[in-house]
């Protein structure tokens, strides 16, 4: 049988034949530990295909076919081998009869994207306590549901990007300490499933993708729990003023949302309708080098520029002895300072000294102003000479954000009371929806 030929119907003879042959299978299997059937153009396949094989087979791909069904106990021969396990791109659309999975006691990559799975349950990853990667991707999975993943706590990567997860228990993520890498990108989330009880439980989180998620602001001190939390990617969302920003009394957009974080290195805002910034949010976090920002309507304020500039000019300030060179000649002197390339060495080493708080924050080539109308279409680091008109206002700043990151029981109290009653909601949509879904099949059967 040659691999360019479609096996509808696996079974042990057919793949004896193909492991003799060794040509049709493309690897050698005695020395990489590798079964790979990809793109075979499997429909089926016996729960005793492999059981002629005693080889200590540490990866099976089986991607690219057409499976709606795993057997059980189709891998009982690779128990205690078996590391690595690819179904990508197939036609499964529900784990629950596929046992096949506890059995595999030593796995630790798990791939079963591109299916058709529309539900997951804690159950259907019983045995799996050595797991380092599950990739959910490219599903139709529509939520998550209570203490969903505490079969396998040893995760450390999870994708579940492009599915239509628009609920997600508070609970979903409960036990999940070793997580380091969340993928939520690509799926009708809002904002008010996101809370930072949800992500209490991923104390070792240091990356998480919520890329194109319909979300339109989030709330205070969200990561305030992910004090490895190094990365945050957020483009394509479409922030608007809603009902967070009434409470609070304000018009920011992410007003405290990143207030907390420990180890936050950058963010990723890119193409977000982000007008303005909050500054006292940026500013509280020390440990923040980027900001992209690219493809939105700045407002080039001072408040902006403070973010990249304002502890280079204190420092250089603090160099000058004469006051009559800070009055007369400050932007020329600052603006050729600002353009050497050794002033990123002087900084870091001003840094470690602790004349400065943080390093300056990095605001991306190409983000462009909108407003005011004399840097409309101007890229952020190509404007200088901004000292004379914003030093009062970055003298204000060091005071109105002493203490604007301390932690506010009462507004995050306020705000998970009302997510709950819009996640119920939530949660009855889909319910229902699965329920007609149900109830369509069971009469198509009749």
């Amino acid at each position: 049988v040659g691999k360019s030929e479609n096996i509808h119907h696996l079974s042990a003879s057919i793949f004896d034949s193909l492991y003799s042959s060794n040509i049709s299978l493309n690897i050698n299997i005695d020395e990489d530990k590798t079964i790979n059937l990809h793109g075979f153009g499997i429909k089926s396949i016996e729960w005793n295909t492999f059981i002629n094989y005693n080889k200590s087979i540490r990866t099976i791909i089986l991607s690219s076919n057409y499976l709606s069904y795993i057997p059980n106990k189709i891998f009982s021969n690779f128990n205690k081998t078996l590391i690595n396990l690819n179904l990508q791109d197939n036609e499964l659309n529900c784990l629950n009869n596929n046992n096949f999975l506890r059995y595999l006691k030593n796995l630790r990559l798990l791939d079963i994207s591109k299916n058709k799975i529309n539900k997951i349950i804690s159950e259907n990853f019983y045995g799996l306590k050595r797991l380092d990667t599950l990739i959910l991707r490219e599903n139709k999975i529509n939520s998550l549901s209570n203490n969903l993943f505490i079969y396998c706590q040893k995760l450390r990567t999870l994708d579940l990007s492009d599915n239509n997860i628009s609920y997600i228990d508070i609970n979903a993520f409960y036990l999940l300490n070793n997580l380091k890498i969340l993928l939520l990108n690509n799926n009708p989330l809002g904002e008010y499933i996101l809370t930072n009880k949800l992500f209490k439980s991923l104390k070792n989180l240091e990356y998480i993708d919520l890329e194109n998620s319909q979300i339109k602001n989030l709330l205070p001190f969200l990561f305030i729990s992910n004090n490895n939390l190094k990365s945050i990617k957020l483009r394509r969302n479409f922030f608007t003023i809603n009902q967070y920003n009434l409470y609070l009394n304000s018009n920011m957009i992410l007003k405290q949302t990143f207030c907390g974080t420990k180890s936050l290195i950058e963010i990723d805002l890119v193409n977000t309708n982000l007008k303005t910034l909050d500054i006292c949010t940026y500013h509280q976090i020390p440990t923040l080098r980027r900001l992209y920002l690219m493809n939105n309507p700045l407002d080039c304020t001072c408040d902006l520029f403070y973010l990249k500039y304002g502890d280079i000019y204190r420092l250089l300030i603090n160099h000058l002895n004469n006051s009559d060179q800070i009055n007369q000649n400050m932007d020329i002197y600052l603006n050729h300072w600002i353009s050497r390339p050794e002033l990123r060495r002087h900084l870091e080493n001003a840094f470690i000294r602790g004349d400065i708080q943080r390093l300056p924050i990095e605001l991306s080539l190409f983000a462009r102003c909108q407003t005011p109308k004399q840097y409309n279409g101007y890229e952020i680091d190509n404007i200088t000479g901004i000292y004379n008109q914003c030093i009062y206002r970055w003298i204000d700043i060091e005071q109105q954000c002493k203490n604007y990151c301390l932690f506010n029981h009462h507004i995050e109290n306020y705000f998970i009371t009302n997510n709950s009653i819009l996640l119920q909601y939530k949660l009855f949509i889909i319910l229902l929806n699965n329920f007609y879904l149900f109830l369509i099949r069971f009469l198509f059967f009749l």
